[in-house]
């Protein structure tokens, strides 16, 4: 069985968190990027949402691309265009050009996710031990990161230098660590590409077949994190009317409740099996998110402070019980499927991007029609039914690192 060395270890975990800290980068700024395209929440949910048709481009054939050149060759290319097209984002200020950018973001996002996943996954099946759990948390705490930053630099910094100089920093760092991992990222295969990788209708229908339960078990799973992504800073500054720098720090708490309970996943693991932690957190997230997110807009006009610690605490708890969703679920599939590990990830990927699509376009207008916080409600009652997929999991404990 592998044993992974200290240095792959490191490595590997630098680049899930270089991921993590540059393609959220944009998201603790999204009232920002509202106010440079005049646009209302409503028509900046569907601009958003558009990045679903480049990701369910890319995730029709980034598994047999991967398999076809090797990971590092196809993430040099992908990490180059989504940083170049974060990069230019700042600078947009019409809506129909800002559409076009979020087309390559959501292609570039899918192939870097596709790479970095596969190469996980691939290291996992090898060694025997869980290390997607951790590896997801490295990626929040590289998201958590970025909104970090966002806070102390928001007032002082514009939002097109906060952008040029980040991205292209994390750029520069993703090629050195894909240097450094030269050596262990998965090799390109044309054998393996053709016969295992391919996408096409027909093998999407098939896995669609065999595998709906759980492609719906996991779109559901993390669709409180998609919706925090591109709400929880608008929802603070508009609906608890906190300031710039304030309305980023529910975002932050979503974060850390990821990144505390992901990290000790392996803890959680030694004492519960699967099906209670999928239960558990789905129950515990979706309702405690839900309770704080109506309690902090009824609150927060007459006692504003309370508000928002009440809405930190609705994202934090919402954060912890979305933890164990993306990496477990995950682990789920590819345990079970007949499938490789790179065409389970881009299918299961592609289906919640179409899935994605629908809901956000659901969100932003009821947004738009009611307020954030009653749209915040379709994503924390989808989240909470994840509890009724418990099943899917193993009811025995499994090895931890």
């Amino acid at each position: 069985m592998l044993i992974i060395s200290k240095s792959e270890a490191f490595y590997t975990k630098a680049l899930f968190f270089l991921f993590g800290l540059g393609s959220m980068m944009i998201a603790p700024r999204t009232p920002d990027i509202k106010a440079n395209l005049h646009v209302n929440n409503g028509t900046l949910g569907t601009l958003i949402s558009l990045t679903a048709i480049g990701s369910f481009t890319a995730f029709m054939y980034m598994g047999q691309i991967v398999h076809l050149f090797g990971v590092r060759k196809v993430l040099t290319i992908v990490a180059t265009t989504l940083f170049l097209a974060m990069g230019l984002q700042p600078h947009i200020h019409t809506p129909w050009i800002f559409a076009l950018n979020q087309v390559v973001s959501g292609a570039s996002w899918a192939g870097f996710h596709i790479c970095a996943n596969t190469q996980a996954l691939h290291r996992q099946k090898l060694s025997g031990i869980p290390i997607l759990p951790k590896l997801h948390g490295t990626w929040t705490a590289g998201a958590l990161s970025t909104a970090v930053i966002a806070v102390g630099i928001t007032s002082h910094v514009s939002l097109a230098k906060h952008i040029d100089i980040g991205v292209t920093l994390v750029w520069l760092a993703t090629l050195f660590v894909a240097y450094k991992l030269r050596g262990v990222l998965l090799a390109g295969s044309r054998e393996h590409a053709d016969e295992e990788s391919k996408a096409s209708v027909k093998s999407i229908l098939i896995y669609l077949r065999e595998e709906w339960i759980i492609v719906i078990a996991i779109s559901m799973g993390i669709m409180l994190e998609m919706s925090t992504n591109d709400w929880a800073s608008l929802f603070t500054k508009e609906d608890i009317k906190a300031s710039s720098s304030l309305s980023i720090l529910p975002y932050i708490a979503f974060g850390a409740g990821m990144v505390l309970a992901r990290f000790n996943l392996h803890t959680l693991y030694k004492s519960f099996t699967e099906r209670q932690l999928i239960r558990t957190t789905a129950i515990f997230g979706g309702v405690t998110f839900m309770i704080g997110i109506q309690v902090a807009s009824h609150i927060a006009p007459r006692h504003h402070t309370a508000g928002l610690i009440v809405a930190i605490s609705a994202y934090f708890c919402g954060g912890l019980g979305s933890s164990f969703m993306s990496p477990g679920i995950t682990t789920i599939a590819t345990r079970n499927s007949r499938f490789p590990s790179s065409f389970v990830v881009a299918q299961m990927a592609l289906v919640n991007t179409t899935l994605f699509f629908t809901a956000k376009i659901a969100i932003s207008w009821v947004a738009q029609a009611t307020s954030i916080t009653t749209a915040l409600m379709i994503p924390g009652v989808i989240f909470l039914l994840t509890s009724s997929f418990a099943k899917l999991g193993s009811d025995t404990l499994h090895p931890t690192e």
